[in-house]
């Protein structure tokens, strides 16, 4: 049975990895196989003592988020040997629960990730004489390394506690992970330069030099007006949510005030997200972030829908890495930026 087992999860593992490719994967499982070895600390299983064996394993993850997976794993090994020379002996669990991930980087794709494991199941032993089912809980440790973006080696300890028994056995183990979820592209980041300092990139700045302090248009060249209104508008949402929290409402009505000291000024409202999800969910998320803001300055503040446009631009634009919580939370945003040019 070992080598049966070992050899279908190896090749289901190996045969996923060859078929399941980045445009396809999109349901965030993880398969994991391996092998185990039971530590028995039991003296006494119907007058005979176990003694401890390997034992091969598979599992399944559903990862919630980056940090949140449910598991169910399963371990069978046919003819354990006793200690004191009884009959041989068949181990098999099953253990369903969470696991809690930390993480950190190493390198560009290489990751270390230690979790925590908490759950219940089930522990069966069988001899030739003897039966017995035993309701078990367990918790324990480990730590993944992603040595590319799909393929991990695993190592776990985790200690098995028989509630019928009131016994605690551990079960160590080592083996691959695939992930079949969907993986998100780096951003690529360009490094670019602005010389004069006036806001405008030298790639676009018509008229390099300005003088520190010089107000300059979208050309980088000194704009002829006597004076300079302007006014940003930044709203952070909760993960997964439209709704615009009440201490933004202050700056709404900043905002609403501003539109109507220059009522023949038009602005896009800007709707972000972070990088978690699908990208065409996420594409709808931001657009209704987006109008949700739209709605309070024309439902509240009686702002012409005509002078507002909400504009959906999904995860496609992050101001902060996704691969940290701080991050995500400022990717998750609305924006709006105004600079009126006027003369009193």
């Amino acid at each position: 049975m070992k080598k049966s087992l070992v050899s279908v999860a190896a090749a289901a593992c190996f045969s996923l990895a060859g078929l399941v490719t980045p445009a396809s994967a999109e349901i965030p499982v993880t398969l994991n196989a391996g092998v185990g070895y039971w530590y028995f600390d039991r003296d006494d299983i119907r007058g005979y003592e176990p003694d401890d064996t390997t034992t091969p394993y598979v599992g399944l993850e559903w990862a919630f988020n980056d940090n949140w997976a449910a598991e169910i794993l399963y371990a069978k090994e046919d003819g354990a040997d006793f200690k004191n020379g009884g009959p041989d002996m068949d181990v098999q669990t099953w253990q369903l629960g969470g696991l809690y991930y930390g993480g950190s980087y190493i390198g560009n794709q290489m990751r270390l990730r230690p979790y925590l494991a908490l759950g219940g199941g089930e522990i069966k032993i069988e001899g030739d004489r003897f039966d017995t089912v035993e309701t078990t809980v367990n918790g324990g440790g480990g730590v993944r390394w992603m040595f590319g973006e799909r393929l991990g080696l695993r190592l776990e300890a985790r200690a098995i506690y028989s509630v019928d028994e009131s016994e605690t056995d551990y079960l160590v183990s080592a083996g691959l992970n695939f992930y079949m979820g969907k993986v998100a592209a780096d951003p690529v980041v360009v490094e670019r330069v602005d010389s004069d300092g006036d806001g405008v990139y030298d790639d676009r700045d018509q008229c390099p030099g300005t003088p520190a302090g010089t107000r300059v248009d979208a050309d980088g060249c000194p704009l002829a007006v006597a004076k300079v209104a302007s006014i940003k508008l930044k709203v952070n949402f909760g993960f997964d949510s439209t709704t615009v929290e009440e201490r933004y409402f202050s700056d709404l009505s900043e905002l609403a005030d501003f539109l109507k000291r220059f009522d023949d000024v038009q602005v896009d409202v800007e709707g972000h997200t972070d990088s978690i999800g699908p990208e065409d969910y996420n594409q709808q998320l931001s657009q209704r972030r987006a109008q949700a803001v739209v709605d309070l300055l024309v439902n509240q503040h009686g702002i012409a829908p005509s002078r507002l446009e909400a504009k959906g631009y999904g995860e496609s634009q992050p101001v902060a890495s996704n691969d940290t919580a701080e991050g995500r939370a400022e990717n998750r945003r609305v924006m709006a930026t105004l600079e009126v040019e006027y003369e009193e």
